[in-house]
């Protein structure tokens, strides 16, 4: 598409970048803090909230700032400098609220958002397992169980996807409810090598009634389809649901990935190639032409980012939701663009020498925290990669999130 990306929140962006800027150096001392408490330091989130930085997406008329996603990617990945599990509770809380924004009505927002956009939210698309009953009025939630829901000792209000099935067992469709954390059980079972401090969860729920209109089939919303009518106005809240949710992300590992660039040149100019004949590594050819690749790795997983993230501000202004095609193609690109970033942080680190592997060294972090994306069902390369593929040969698609 032709680029007509409109200046949407430029009044607040710059502020807003700036603030993310200047929280990195306390980041960075406070990533050990963060894994041993496997959580987000309240500190932390205080400053998250008194800078703003917790409700980019969220729409002006509750507070919040409704950012486009070019300007999200470029915040977000500037907290990923700082500490890769804050950056990931920054996107996963921001698209949270962003996903509440266009899926509910405007009855619902009034309390959640009542408080100035204060509330945080987290969520989680599929259930490890559930036994849900339509009932009058709502749905009884007998017992469910969602995995990895990122930022869930500081939520407010969780968004639990689970499928609709009959009396026969066959599943009708997907659906989410948006449940207050004082009707959600948060396990203690984060204990992870890597986003240590995400705080992932586990969450159970066990006999609670949710009401209608505090649900939203998720079927419906994937193609568009969305409740919050009273926003579809804003381009923001026209977005396609999928590409928003695998752009969200994407954007701790650019900033991740640029860190350990910044390390590696830091150091560089000092280091030597141990038992070999070259005193300075920087002046060996191998080493330009490592670090050349890793960079382009870098940079090219940048790219597709924020090809994405203009295609979505793209279509949404234009009126027209994401066409099929261009959400598959959304899909691989942050898939893509996931492994290039983990590529890159590992090619910069097997070239960083024997001190890269000191638990001290802020570089050994980042090549965990790198990796952990590659994980994550929505941005798992592989399955990026094969839906992509089945597209291009015309074959039905792998998945219903597109």
């Amino acid at each position: 598409m032709v680029n007509k990306l409109m200046a949407v929140g430029s009044t607040y962006y710059e502020g807003l970048l700036e603030k993310a800027e200047a929280m990195i150096p306390k980041l960075r001392t406070r990533i050990n803090e963060t894994e041993n408490l496997r959580s987000i330091p309240q500190s932390t989130m205080n400053e998250l909230t008194d800078a703003g930085l917790l409700k980019l997406l969220t729409p002006k008329k509750y507070g919040g700032y409704q950012l486009n996603f070019r300007q999200y990617l470029d915040i977000v990945s500037q907290i990923g400098k700082g500490c890769g599990s804050t950056a990931w509770v920054v996107a996963s809380i921001n698209f949270a609220k962003w996903i509440v924004s266009v899926s509910f009505t405007e009855e619902v927002h009034d309390v959640v958002f009542k408080e100035d956009a204060i509330a945080n939210v987290c969520g989680v698309f599929e259930a490890r397992k559930s036994k849900v009953e339509k009932v009058e009025g709502g749905y009884l939630i007998k017992e469910g169980m969602w995995g990895f829901a990122s930022g869930s000792n500081h939520s407010d209000y969780f968004f639990l996807g689970f499928p609709l099935v009959d009396d026969n067992g066959e599943v009708l469709g997907s659906v989410a409810a948006l449940i207050p954390c004082k009707d959600v059980n948060v396990l203690d079972d984060w204990h992870t090598m890597s986003m240590r401090g995400t705080g992932s969860n586990s969450l159970t729920v066990e006999n609670v009634f949710v009401p209608e209109k505090w649900t939203v089939s998720l079927s419906k919303a994937i193609v568009g389809d969305y409740p919050s009518v009273h926003l579809q106005d804003q381009d923001l809240y026209k977005s396609a649901l999928i590409p928003v949710a695998a752009l969200a992300i994407i954007a701790p590992g650019i900033g991740l990935s640029a860190t350990a660039k910044e390390i590696f040149l830091e150091k560089l100019p000092n280091r030597r190639i141990q038992y070999t004949f070259h005193t300075k590594q920087a002046e060996a050819g191998v080493t330009h032409l490592q670090l050349a690749e890793s960079v382009m790795k870098m940079e090219t997983a940048s790219l597709l980012a924020y090809r994405v993230a203009d295609e979505i501000d793209n279509w949404a202004a234009s009126g027209e939701y994401m066409p099929f095609d261009s959400r598959v193609q959304a899909r691989v690109d942050c898939s893509y663009a996931n492994r290039l970033n983990s590529e890159a942080v590992d090619l910069l680190f097997s070239i960083a020498g024997g001190s890269a592997i000191s638990d001290s060294n802020l570089l050994s972090k980042i090549l965990k925290d790198a990796k952990t994306s590659l994980q994550h069902g929505l941005i798992t390369p592989t399955t990026g990669l094969e839906l992509y593929g089945r597209n291009l040969a015309e074959q039905e698609p792998n998945t219903f999130l597109i």
